[in-house]
C-alpha cells in the first residue's frame, strides 16, 4: 500500500444549480479563441451568445450540463481553465470531445459522463458524488451513473490536476 494523499483523499460532493445546454457545444462556442490570452478576465466571455446572463448569474460550484459532443473541435486548457474560473463545478455530458475530457480532468474539473442529461432542466439541484460515481438531482429524485471517471482520471481529480498529482508522485 502506498502512503500518499491521492491513495486517502476522497472528493467532496459537489452541490449546486444546473445550468443546461444543448447538443454539440463547441469549444469556440465557449470560449472563442480571440479571449485565449485575457488572463482572469477570460471569465466574461464563457459562453458568450449561448445564455445571455452566462456567466453573471452562475453561482460557484454550480454544473454546466449538456448532451453529446460537449466542447468538440479543438478544444484547449484555456477552455476547460475558464470554466473553471468562473466557478463551474463540474460539467455534466452525454459526452465530450475528446481534447476536452483530457484538458478538464487535467486542469482539476470533473468531467463526467451521464447517459440522462436530458432529463436534467435549468436550475435542478444537484448533488454530485464523483466517488460514488453518481449524480442525484435533488429537484426530481433522479439518480444518474457517472460512466467515465475511474483509475487515473479519479487520481488527478482527487489531486487537484495534473500539477498536483504528479507531485504526489515524486
Amino acid at each position: 500500500m502506498i502512503d500518499s494523499p491521492v491513495d486517502w483523499d476522497e472528493l467532496p460532493y459537489l452541490v449546486g444549480c444546473a445550468w443546461t445546454f444543448g447538443d454539440s457545444i463547441s469549444a469556440a462556442q465557449i470560449l472563442s479563441p480571440a479571449y485565449h490570452d485575457r488572463g482572469l478576465a477570460v471569465g466574461s466571455f464563457v459562453m458568450r451568445g449561448l445564455v445571455p446572463d452566462f456567466p453573471s448569474g452562475l453561482q460557484r460550484g454550480d454544473f454546466v450540463v449538456a448532451g453529446v459532443e460537449f466542447a468538440h473541435g479543438g478544444a484547449t486548457a484555456a477552455t476547460a481553465r475558464a470554466l473553471k474560473l468562473i466557478g463551474v463545478g463540474a460539467v455534466i455530458a452525454r459526452s465530450f470531445g475528446v481534447s476536452f475530457f483530457h484538458h478538464a480532468i487535467h486542469g482539476g474539473l470533473p468531467a463526467l459522463q451521464v447517459e440522462e442529461t436530458a432529463a436534467i432542466k435549468t436550475g435542478d439541484r444537484l448533488r454530485v458524488d464523483i466517488e460514488g460515481h453518481k449524480v442525484v438531482n435533488l429537484s426530481s429524485g433522479d439518480r444518474y451513473v457517472i460512466r467515465n471517471v475511474y483509475d487515473e482520471s479519479l487520481d488527478i481529480l482527487r489531486a487537484g490536476g495534473w500539477a498536483e498529482y504528479q507531485a504526489t508522485k515524486s
